[in-house]
């Protein structure tokens, strides 16, 4: 989103029921995945007219799994310069669970260190509030160099509810990740 930025590693494993078709299992690594503010939230502090996103939309994802279903409408084969190229481009959609950390005022309890706008980061106090449920949509193409490995390149959409408390107040907010996946692609 425009707040928070995330980088991370992942790994994902799908079984084809069909060529076509198939069910997969998606996980972020935890505490492999790094989250940052964007600039847009250090010039809102810098201006200091008292700007500054909604509670809700500082906090960091920290952790994403689903289950999802890949349909590859298109696949076949490409011969480039001497290389036989096999590729599908496909949608995906599914279910998941995210967990968040939230933004608190530094040396309170259970409050790690400034991340850089004057608050840090913990675990919300209620622990509905920590992992939400979520759905994902999105789609990707995978080529495959070899006979079972390849290049896998993806965007997908994960989003969920979330409630930031804040000292003075609780604000809601339906948050959207895209997420830019790229990775190797195994075939067993």
């Amino acid at each position: 989103n425009k707040f928070v930025g995330h980088f991370g590693m992942g790994f994902a494993v799908a079984y084809h029921i069909r060529e076509n078709l198939a069910v997969e299992l998606m996980t972020s690594i935890p505490y492999m995945v790094k989250a940052f503010y964007s600039a847009l939230v250090y010039e809102l502090l810098e201006q200091g007219q008292g700007l500054t996103p909604e509670t809700v939309k500082l906090k960091q994802m920290a952790y994403f799994g689903s289950m999802s279903i890949d349909f590859s409408a298109l696949y076949g084969k490409l011969e480039f310069y001497g290389w036989l190229i096999d590729y599908d481009f496909y949608a995906t959609a599914g279910f998941g669970l995210v967990s968040t950390l939230e933004t608190c005022i530094p040396k309170r309890a259970g409050c790690g260190e400034d991340v850089g706008i004057g608050r840090g980061l913990r675990t919300p106090d209620n622990p509905g509030d920590h992992y939400k449920l979520s759905g994902n949509l999105g789609g990707g193409m995978r080529f495959f160099f070899k006979d079972f490995a390849g290049l896998r390149l993806e965007i997908r959409d994960v989003v969920y509810a979330d409630k930031a408390v804040d000292v003075d107040s609780i604000t809601t907010a339906v948050r959207n990740n895209v997420l830019f996946i790229a990775g190797l692609a195994f075939l067993l």
